[in-house]
């Protein structure tokens, strides 16, 4: 008859293969309480716990092979990440791009741009300087990484394409706000929908409890031309500008990248 310690031995020899160091410890860990039987599962389960890189008794903690093996992988993760810092900063000029700042000047005649101090807040506004219809404030927001992409003309490279961005246009006095929530594609502001709000919920989350407006595809033509032109031409949301949101987005996202890339690798040096 077969005992059972040779059963539990056989058990841990097949499977020792084919387990990882975790698995094989609890193995390892029940074969041991058979040695009290057995002086050969002692010896069995010694052997193999050599091998897989951990100690069998009452601490069962993993040897200095796993803590190499851990601190091996690190090196490897902290050696790509300064491998891509190093490709960004070869790459990309800190300095805002000529044709960006150029463009950001213009703007900055009528429009005050305003970003968060705080790190990665991807959030940007622009207050206009002049109010708007009956005395209105203008406030225009968007996400950086809130983008719109635009179809690829014939002929047209990736690297050509510049990604447009979804932004509102705010308008607000006697405690309301019109909120015209519109993208860029093209160069071209279009507008996607129109709703009012309290103005102390302009910046809340939407939760769905207010209404949204109705669907510029449901109004007539005209309505969403007219709609269209009133944002677009009432507040100089031209080319230029459309143009604007969509470089500056580039560029706050390709800084905020590089920052992702050294804070990763400060935690996991």
């Amino acid at each position: 008859m077969i005992s059972g310690a040779s059963i539990v031995r056989h058990f841990v020899n097949r499977n020792l293969a084919t387990a990882n160091n975790r698995v094989a410890a609890i193995y390892l860990r029940n074969a041991s309480r058979a040695t009290v039987a057995s002086n050969s599962m002692s010896q069995t389960t010694t052997s193999s716990s050599d091998r897989y890189g951990v100690l069998v008794g009452n601490n069962n903690m993993p040897s200095s092979r796993y803590f190499s093996d851990a601190s091996s992988v690190r090196d490897d993760l902290s050696a790509i990440l300064a491998r891509e810092i190093d490709e960004e900063e070869a790459n990309f000029n800190v300095e805002m791009p000529e044709e960006l700042a150029e463009i950001k000047a213009d703007i900055e005649r009528n429009w005050r741009v305003v970003e968060s101090t705080e790190p990665g807040n991807m959030v940007v506004k622009l207050f206009r300087k002049e109010a708007g219809i009956g005395g209105a404030k203008v406030m225009i927001q968007f996400n950086c990484q809130d983008r719109e992409d635009e179809e690829l003309d014939e002929g047209q490279g990736m690297d050509e394409l510049a990604s447009g961005v979804r932004f509102e246009a705010v308008l607000t006095k006697a405690g309301r706000g019109l909120v015209f929530s519109c993208f860029t594609i093209d160069a071209e502001v279009h507008v996607e929908s129109v709703s009012l709000r309290a103005a102390d919920e302009i910046d809340a989350e939407d939760d769905g409890t207010f209404y949204r407006g109705p669907e510029m595809h449901e109004l007539e033509g005209d309505l969403q031309q007219a709609l269209g032109d009133f944002i677009r031409e009432e507040y100089d949301l031209d080319a230029d500008f459309a143009a604007f949101l969509s470089m500056y987005a580039d560029y706050k996202e390709q800084m905020e990248y590089m920052n992702w890339l050294k804070t990763v690798k400060t935690f996991v040096h």
